[in-house]
């Protein structure tokens, strides 16, 4: 059974979505604040499938709570649910790390419908094998050999450019942070340097792109971060 954490501070809400959760076959558990949901979360003998997270909590707020997931390298879907309606939020949390953005009040089926995204997204990503080979536009990579070609000529890249490509390719048209990004890349989790995915995104776009102000495969999404697409898709 399919099993989500619903972490809401609102008795009369939580009482009701989890209701209607169980309804649907889903195994619910309620933390009634941030200091609960972070026991349970960073307990190793339980396990989620999927977090329903409110923002304004007791103790630890939503934000603190996707920061310290993503930052011990639990990436679990996160789905925020909040009455705060800014825009500021909604790229804040999707910077710490959440997949998905959801403002109260909001229709079941909408919620029920961004769940199953969720969950076969994740699925999905868990079935996948790493990727060995790309093609893109004029561009053949083999990163098990490290050879990169583009029109048939040999070109020189750095490993972290080819891992950060790979990266890329992996969760291709997903949107990742700068945080996320340098997690995955380089290492880094405190988010001190974002700058430096820009710089290498940058040098990718010089390389690879017809042209580089209008990228086809390299993509930037203003105030969150990037994405991947082996078509072209104009910004």
């Amino acid at each position: 059974m399919t099993r989500l954490l619903l972490v809401e501070d609102d008795a009369h809400i939580a009482n009701g979505l989890k209701f209607n959760l169980e309804l649907e076959g889903y195994e619910v558990s309620h933390a009634s604040d941030g200091k609960q949901a972070r026991t349970w979360l960073f307990d190793e003998k339980l396990n989620y499938d999927l977090i329903l997270l409110d923002i304004m909590l007791p103790h630890y707020s939503g934000f603190d709570l996707c920061h310290a997931l993503r930052k011990q390298k639990n990436y679990t879907p996160i789905l925020i649910l909040t009455a705060r309606n800014f825009e500021s939020d909604k790229i804040k949390g999707l910077r710490l790390g959440a997949d998905d953005y959801l403002t109260k009040p909001f229709n079941l089926e909408e919620l029920l419908t961004r769940i199953q995204v969720l969950l076969r997204r994740q699925e999905w990503h868990q079935q996948q094998e790493k990727l060995t080979t790309l093609s893109f536009g004029n561009v053949q990579i083999d990163f098990e050999r490290f050879e990169v070609l583009q029109n048939g000529q040999a070109i020189k890249l750095t490993p972290l450019e080819l891992k950060l490509i790979r990266v890329f390719a992996e969760q291709e048209g997903l949107v990742l942070s700068r945080d996320e990004l340098l997690e995955q890349v380089w290492d880094i989790h405190d988010g001190s340097s974002p700058r430096t995915v820009d710089n290498f995104v940058m040098r990718l776009r010089k390389i690879f792109e017809t042209d580089p102000a209008h990228p086809r495969h390299f993509h930037a999404i203003r105030g969150v971060g990037y994405k991947f697409t082996r078509e072209q898709t104009a910004d």
